[in-house]
This record gives structure tokens, C-alpha cells and sequence, in this order.
């Protein structure tokens, strides 16, 4: 019995230096203005954060309006644990939290590169899946104001799980860089040739019809290259970040991009030949209930075969904005790099 007591003792001085290193909080603060990174597919925002021994910046992210952000974080400061393959988040001061998974990698100057998967700054609304052989009731719609109204409340954020040590970064309120991300959103509306102001009051998504051997039929894509990621570092070479459908009043696919490929230029070309082909949509509908163009942009993982014989099955046809994201044993979207010029863009002015 002593025996074992001296060992409980020695294994519990061992675990406390561990358990309070985990504990010590890496406070990061602002060190510069947000500036802005626009292109003609995505909105970024970036900022420096700094404890005046480490630096990284953040990047906020968005590639359509919706309600899901993307952070990326490039630089020092944030060691996630070598078998983690999520990371626990939560904005400050109280708001929504979960895990999220995410993907590391490096600029080309050498700089830590962690992109996670998108979360929303608040709860998504409560979304029930379809009764078997029902047809799939649209979620509610993403609110910009209650977007904004979030936004304004939070002042930071904290990653915790997965992590070495416990990362607080202080933002301060995130209201203006969420408006600009907003009206950058819309912007890239304007720039597909979609009618942004409908956007704004749009009731129901494209939602894609069934097609029983997949817009995409099995061989077109490798999708038994994707894995699961360990240790935050994905397993395979990313084969495709987000497949852009353009969608017009009849349903019909009027454009396709692919965001971040990384495929063969004829693979990406075929992909896109067999959505204008094979995909078919009901539009969406405008405040007044008449079809309106729109876009669908999502996972090519959608529009492969469907799973056959479970619940799932019946969502797959479905995809709403507010959710289009890799299915849960994907790794998080991997864009391939901060281009050059991202972080010296002019100061935004927030």
C-alpha cells in the first residue's frame, strides 16, 4: 500500500508542472488596424495580434453571403497538440462555442498556417431533418442584422481544447469588420452577375433536385483518396476546396467555378462540364415568392453518389447555405496560401 501510494504521489508531482503549463493563457492584443484583402472570390480581413513576444495574424474569411466565417491563423502563438484534430473555441465574452477541426501548413516563407473549418458567431437556427420520404422544409434564412447584433457583442475569442496552452485573442468588438465583410459579400454578388439587393431578401435557397447516380457519378472524382486528418495535418494531398454553381430562375447551372483547386486543370473542367450537364435545381425565390438567379457553393462531396439507404440520404439533395461544409470526417477547406500582397494592404479604417 505505501508502494502505491508513493507512486500516486510521484505520477501527481509529475502531471501538475504539465497541467499548469496548459493552464498559463497566451494573451494576444492588436498590434495593428484590420486591413482588407478583396478578391474576385472571396473577402478577407487581417489583423496583428501580438503578447510582445509572439505575433500572428488573423484572418477573417468569407466566400459568400451567409452566416459562416473562416478563420485562419498564420504566425506564432497557437501550438495545437500533436494528436489533436480539433480545436475548442468560444467568443468572448459569452458567446457560441464548439470545436472546430482544422489543417495546418506553411506559407511560403516558412510562417505556421492553420486554417479551421467555418463557424458562425452565433447559434445557427434549429434546423429538424425531413420525416423518410417527405420533402426537405428550407432552414431559416441567414440574418445579416442578427449577424451584426452578434458581432457587436463580441470582443474576442479564446481556443482552448487541443491546444498546449490556452489562446485569448482580443479583438475588440468585431460589428465594423462583420458589416464590411457583409457589403464585401455583396459586392462579390454584383461581380458573379447576381442581383445583390434580391440576396438581401431572399426567402429560399437553389435547392438541388435528386439525381440518383450523383451530378458527379462514381469515378469522376477520387473520393476514396479523402481521409480523416490526425494530428491536424491531413492526410493526403487536398484535392478540391469549393465548387461555385450559378443558378438561374429555371433551375438550370448558367456557370461553374472552382475555388482553390488543386486538381488537374481537366479534372476541375470536367467537374464543371458534368454540373452544367447533370445538375438541376428549384430556384430560389425572392421576397415575393418569384424565382430569382442565385448560387449554390459547396463541397464537391454533395455532388457525388448519394448514400443509400439512410437518412442522410434524403438531406444530401440539400444543402443550405448555411451549412455547406466538408461533412465532419473532412478536413477543414485548405487554401493554398496567404497570396504576397495580403498583409500589406491599406488599413481599413476599423
Amino acid at each position: 500500500m505505501k508502494g502505491l501510494s508513493s507512486w500516486v504521489a510521484a505520477v501527481a508531482l509529475l502531471a501538475a508542472p504539465a497541467a499548469q503549463a496548459q493552464d498559463e493563457t497566451i494573451v494576444l492584443r492588436p498590434s495593428g488596424n484590420w486591413t482588407a484583402d478583396y478578391g474576385e472570390d472571396y473577402c478577407r480581413l487581417i489583423r496583428t495580434f501580438s503578447d510582445g513576444q509572439r505575433e500572428f495574424s488573423l484572418v477573417l474569411q468569407r466566400l459568400q453571403p451567409g452566416a459562416q466565417v473562416q478563420l485562419m491563423v498564420v504566425g506564432e502563438g497557437m501550438r495545437p497538440f500533436r494528436g489533436a484534430d480539433q480545436i475548442g473555441y468560444q467568443f468572448l465574452p459569452t458567446g457560441s462555442q464548439g470545436k472546430a477541426r482544422y489543417a495546418r501548413s506553411e506559407t511560403a516563407d516558412g510562417k505556421s498556417y492553420v486554417t479551421f473549418a467555418p463557424v458562425t458567431l452565433a447559434p445557427p437556427p434549429a434546423f429538424a431533418p425531413p420525416a423518410r420520404g417527405t420533402t426537405p422544409a428550407p432552414p431559416p434564412m441567414y440574418s445579416r442584422a442578427q449577424e451584426q447584433e452578434t458581432a457587436r457583442g463580441i470582443t474576442g475569442f479564446m481556443l482552448t481544447e487541443g491546444l498546449v496552452s490556452p489562446v485569448r485573442v482580443e479583438t475588440g468588438s468585431l460589428g465594423a469588420p462583420i458589416e464590411a465583410l457583409q457589403a464585401c459579400a455583396d459586392d462579390l454578388l454584383t461581380v458573379w452577375g447576381l442581383d445583390a439587393e434580391k440576396h438581401k431578401t431572399m426567402t429560399v435557397p437553389p435547392i438541388m433536385n435528386p439525381n440518383p447516380t450523383g451530378v458527379l457519378p462514381q469515378g469522376t472524382m477520387p473520393f476514396r483518396e479523402f481521409r480523416k486528418i490526425s494530428g491536424g495535418l491531413s492526410e493526403f494531398r487536398p484535392l478540391i476546396g469549393e465548387v461555385r454553381l450559378l443558378i438561374g430562375a429555371d433551375g438550370k447551372v448558367t456557370d461553374c467555378a472552382i475555388y482553390s483547386p488543386s486538381l488537374s486543370q481537366s479534372r476541375n473542367g470536367r467537374i464543371c462540364s458534368l454540373a452544367r450537364e447533370r445538375a438541376s435545381f428549384q430556384p430560389a425565390r425572392d421576397a415575393a415568392g418569384q424565382p430569382m438567379a442565385s448560387l449554390w457553393m459547396g463541397s464537391p462531396m454533395f455532388l457525388g453518389p448519394p448514400p443509400r439507404g439512410s437518412a442522410e440520404s434524403q438531406m444530401a439533395w440539400y444543402v443550405p447555405e448555411q451549412r455547406q461544409i466538408p461533412i465532419p470526417d473532412l478536413p477543414a477547406p485548405v487554401i493554398g496560401g496567404v497570396p504576397p500582397g495580403s498583409f500589406g494592404s491599406a488599413p481599413s479604417g476599423f
